[in-house]
């Protein structure tokens, strides 16, 4: 038996960094196998004279409304950051717009999502966010994300479900709509229930990830703590749909560049497909794996591979480079260089700027 700590209780376990620099590199191998493996399969059987001759095509006008939908859909997560962080004071919303963007920049740079610890980092800074705050409203984040996005998909469902061939999907599609608002409103007022089934439905897994689902459960919930009042509810679910409608106004835009008529369905489920594929390990930036989810998805709207591809090529780049260059214009504002230092820091979090 261990021996009683000075405080009369059984010391905590000592840090094993070994063992979690072994689980990021082994994290770091499977994305990177899922991100080449997509790509693989968005580029199987490809044309590549029939991709260049789309790439050649293209009308790029459609572009400007392109990096408008962009630019909207980060101001509304920025708009909706501000709500989960309890309207910090004396945090001006330029910040939070600066600090999101970085955390962009370093998850198109590096993997691990490490985009997300440089937002806390960041924001540290200030006695208003302190970091358990800030990552609590990441997580929470990505609650409200699957939450809109699967509204979105229901009510294409119900609006349009001869698309894909089964008409009985309205019905379906309104339900899905439903689920996920009720799950969103009983996590936020009726955090104890939801609790009791979160163990429930962890319960038949093993041991250890069973362990780390109710870790990520109980955090998603001590987060919806900021989402018990009604206008703040509204606030951040009404601005995770403009975002996520923005963003499919965005691969709809991109969609005109190759297509004399671009469908919204296609664009939507295109969506949809990405936000969940996302939230498996990845290459840096997603290299791969947007590719091949949007291939799959627009080959089954009968959207041929080289034009699918073509999208996907785009509008990956779009984002990529634009966010990364917002990304760098925030981190020399914030930290007045380009460099990613601060994210090696250990003598505290770097300080706020003059």
């Amino acid at each position: 038996m261990r021996p009683l700590g000075p405080t009369g209780r059984f010391p905590a376990p000592t840090p094993n960094p070994e063992g979690r620099t072994r689980l990021r590199i082994w994290q770091w191998l499977i994305g990177l196998a899922l991100g080449l493996a997509a790509l693989y399969g968005a580029v199987r059987g490809l044309d590549f004279s029939v991709l260049w001759a789309a790439l050649r095509a293209g009308s790029y006008g459609w572009l400007v409304p392109a990096l408008l939908a962009l630019t909207f859909s980060v101001l509304a997560r920025t708009f909706r950051w501000r709500i989960l962080l309890n309207e910090p004071s004396g945090v001006p919303l330029f910040r939070l717009w600066n600090v999101l963007n970085v955390g962009y920049l370093v998850t198109h740079l590096l993997p691990f999502r490490m985009g997300e610890l440089a937002r806390v980092l960041l924001l540290a800074r200030y006695p208003q966010t302190p970091p358990g705050l800030v990552a609590m409203s990441i997580v929470v984040e990505h609650v409200l994300d699957l939450v809109a996005v699967l509204m979105l998909a229901g009510l294409a469902l119900a609006l349009r479900p001869e698309a894909l061939g089964v008409g009985g999907l309205s019905g379906v599609g309104l339900g899905l709509t439903a689920a996920a608002l009720l799950a969103l409103l009983i996590g936020a007022f009726a955090p104890g229930w939801a609790w009791r089934l979160a163990e429930g439905l962890t319960q038949p897994f093993p041991r250890r990830l069973r362990e780390r689902l109710r870790h990520e459960a109980k955090a998603a919930l001590s987060g919806l703590e900021v989402l018990r009042t009604p206008r703040a509810l509204a606030g951040a679910l009404g601005w995770s749909l403009a975002a996520w409608v923005a963003v499919g106004a965005q691969l709809y835009a991109v969609m005109g560049i190759f297509l004399a008529a671009p469908d919204w369905l296609p664009a939507l489920w295109t969506m949809t497909a990405l936000t969940f594929g996302m939230l498996v390990p990845s290459t840096p930036g997603y290299v791969g794996v947007v590719q091949g989810i949007t291939v799959w998805v627009m080959g089954g709207f009968g959207i041929p591979q080289a034009i699918a591809f073509s999208i996907s090529v785009v509008s990956h780049a779009l984002v990529y480079f634009y966010l990364s260059l917002l990304g760098a214009l925030g981190l020399w504002l914030e930290t007045g260089s380009l460099h990613l230092s601060f994210l090696r820091r250990t003598g505290g979090p770097v300080p706020p700027p003059a």
